[in-house]
């Protein structure tokens, strides 16, 4: 009987590793996949100064018109 309950809390341990690993390395290729997606990802304050320098380039266009 003991050996029996050994097994089964050693099945149990295995079977709680496996899944605690599989949910962490889950949670890593997410968090991976979420940082190099907000590096090319572009935010209304990167595009500021652009769009100030169209504005300029159009502005000249115009005037030089």
């Amino acid at each position: 009987m003991d050996k029996l309950n050994e097994i089964l809390i050693g099945a149990v341990a295995v079977v709680g590793g496996f899944l605690t690993k599989r949910i962490y390395s889950n949670h890593d290729a997410l968090s991976d996949r979420i940082t190099a997606l907000e590096k090319t990802v572009v935010k209304k304050i990167d595009l500021e100064p652009l769009e100030r320098t169209t504005d300029m380039i159009l502005t000249h266009i115009i005037n030089s018109k």
